[in-house]
């Protein structure tokens, strides 16, 4: 982090915007990074938990809040980041693969998590699949539509539902 700090302000347009970007990609791997610490850390309190026979619905409860205090956010947004961890580690692999290599933001990857929160994990994971190529190049509120017209599409009663 101090590296970055002390980094001395580009000397021409075209370095500050090539800074930018790489900055940004660097946010969306530490973000792709930070997804996988957290599932991590709610996966083994979850275990060492379920070793001290603590009942299943019970499993975890803490998770969130702690998250929240490691990221400096309320406990709401613990719980979002939270949600989305789990969902872009297990259920989201393109999502999660495009903002570890750096290609979306954490904005787009909550986008998809949202779009598709509702499905089933078989459909969600097939959504992920059919916008993988276009993860990149698609804008925040265009994937979010397309991602919810294939969720629809995919599950028409729960859509309905939602």
């Amino acid at each position: 982090m101090g590296v970055l700090a002390e980094m001395p302000v580009a000397e021409s347009e075209a370095e500050a915007v090539d800074r930018v970007r790489v900055l940004e990609g660097l946010k969306a791997a530490c973000a792709a990074a930070q997804a996988r610490e957290t599932e991590a850390f709610r996966r083994m309190r979850c275990a060492a938990e379920a070793e001290k026979g603590v009942p299943v619905r019970e499993r975890g409860r803490g998770v969130a809040g702690e998250v929240a205090l490691a990221r400096r956010e309320s406990p709401q947004a613990g719980s979002k980041d939270v949600g989305l961890a789990r969902a872009l580690v297990a259920e989201l692999p393109h999502t999660m693969a495009a903002l570890t290599r750096g290609g979306i933001s954490e904005w787009k990857a909550t986008v998809m998590c949202r779009e598709t929160a509702w499905l089933p994990v078989e459909a969600r994971a097939r959504v992920d699949e059919v916008l993988a190529d276009r993860l990149e190049s698609l804008g925040v509120k265009r994937l979010g539509g397309e991602a919810r017209r294939l969720a629809q599409q995919l599950d028409p009663a729960a859509a309905v539902a939602q």
